[in-house]
């Protein structure tokens, strides 16, 4: 029950009265709770009326995070530009805030994560300085390399500097109510064009690559699971929905490795929740879940017969081989391309020949026309760099670890189910970490949920 303060004059009575009233009615818009806002005297330096303090609390402390949180949710449809209007947010958040900056705010970015993030940058941005590239005419992929990591690494101090100003409880609410929303515009826009047929029956959306919307879908679907056991009822089945969604991204993509990602991902997270739950609710945990398991199963598979069972066929087109080398290899083209990027490796073990050569090399020991990496992220490293190039990549993956850490594991585990397992799956089949977004969204979104995971 809320109470007005009994002396009009009382600041601090009138002070704690607004903090209350606009907690209460934010929860009831929001339907889930927030945590208690810590500090909140310092944030307000003056002496302010409780409308003033409403509106500064919103305005100043709450839409940014609100908003990068939703573009997080839209970055699976419309990739690259999703990402630049993230980082003009906070840019203008910077500027905003630039006078409370000080020496002890760099001190604070000295810290595992951000580490594991620039020296990625550093090397990568050393490696195409080093490297010269071998095609003359392509001599312009030094430049696009030198930018992208260049940019990397000022939007990483950035956004450090950023998070680091931002409560932690707030950055976790913005994460459990607007992140959802972000992505269910990114499945009703995918569902648009999957049904028109504007794109045929592997759409792309906005992207460039067929695998790019259900993989980072299905990666941040597993990561909104995050507090599930903290949210209302209506916050945990839009979880489930996304899921649900997610099976259906992968389908409107024809994405079959990603499906794999998404069965062993969701089976974990299953075992998580019953393992999470109290004894009298793991009953239900498991009734739940195969319920949704063949609701979700009913779904895509209609999904796709609805497209002509696209991804069936294709999953099926695997099986249709004399398991020869030369009849998978017809059937499952990464086996010649991984074949090719070994040798690569086994001819410059080392150092590599620069993360700009991949293509150019592979295309020379291959012999043909087409224009592809080596289809696995850690063999592409290899080749860029040698053993320093996939030790540097393995370092900036390593922050997900975080979330295993003893005081986090029991909330966060779904966060490592997405930006560790998910991804780490994917590496093994495609060369994800070759894309500075890809990178970049990654980083973005692992220190979000990592300076979320303060408030807990």
């Amino acid at each position: 029950m809320i109470s007005m303060p009994r002396e009009a004059g009382d600041s601090k009575a009138a002070k704690c009265f607004a903090r209350e009233t606009f907690c209460a009615s934010w929860q009831l818009f929001s339907r889930v709770d927030i945590p208690t806002m810590r500090g909140v005297e310092t944030l307000t330096r003056t002496n302010y009326a409780p409308a003033e303090f409403e509106r500064s609390l919103v305005f100043k402390q709450y839409y940014e995070i609100a908003a990068l949180a939703l573009l997080l949710g839209l970055f699976p449809a419309f990739n690259l530009p999703t990402m630049q209007l993230m980082f003009v947010i906070v840019l203008i958040g910077m500027a905003m805030s630039f006078r409370q900056l000080d020496i002890t705010s760099f001190k604070r970015l000295v810290i595992w994560r951000n580490f594991a993030f620039a020296q990625f940058y550093v090397f990568f941005l050393i490696n195409a300085l080093v490297y010269p590239v071998w095609d003359s005419p392509r001599m312009h992929y030094r430049a696009v390399e030198l930018e992208s990591w260049g940019t990397g690494l000022f939007s990483l101090l950035v956004s450090a500097l950023w998070l680091q100003q931002k409560d932690a409880g707030r950055v976790k609410h913005a994460l459990i109510t607007w992140l959802p929303v972000g992505l269910t515009i990114t499945f009703a826009i995918a569902s648009y064009i999957y049904f028109s047929g504007i794109q045929g029956k592997r759409i792309t959306i906005f992207n460039s690559n067929a695998l790019v919307p259900p993989l980072w879908f299905l990666i941040l679907t597993m990561a909104s699971f995050v507090w599930v056991f903290e949210m209302s009822r209506f916050h945990k089945a839009w979880r489930v929905a996304l899921f649900f969604m997610a099976g259906l991204m992968i389908v409107y993509g024809g994405a079959r490795l990603v499906m794999l990602a998404w069965m062993v991902s969701g089976l974990a997270l299953v075992v998580w929740m019953y393992i999470q739950a109290s004894p009298e609710y793991r009953t239900r945990v498991l009734l739940g879940a195969g319920l949704i398991v063949v609701i979700c199963g009913f779904g895509i598979v209609l999904t796709d017969t609805l497209a002509q069972g696209r991804l069936v066929a294709r999953m099926a087109y695997l099986l249709q081989v004399d398991w020869t080398y030369e009849s998978i290899s017809a059937r499952f083209p990464r086996l010649p391309i991984w074949s090719g990027a070994l040798s690569v490796v086994a001819d410059y073990p080392m150092f590599g020949v620069g993360k700009a050569n991949e293509r150019i090399a592979l295309n020379q020991e291959m012999d043909w026309e087409k224009w592809f990496r080596a289809h696995q992220t850690y063999i592409s490293f290899l080749i860029a760099g040698g053993v320093l190039a996939l030790l540097s990549g393995l370092i900036m993956q390593s922050t997900v670890l975080a979330f295993l850490g003893s005081k986090k594991r029991a909330i966060f585990f779904p966060a490592f189910l997405g930006f560790g397992l998910v991804v780490t799956m994917n590496c093994f089949t495609d060369s994800i970490f070759q894309s500075a977004v890809n990178v970049q969204i990654f980083m973005v979104a692992t220190l979000i949920f990592l300076r979320a995971s303060d408030a807990d």
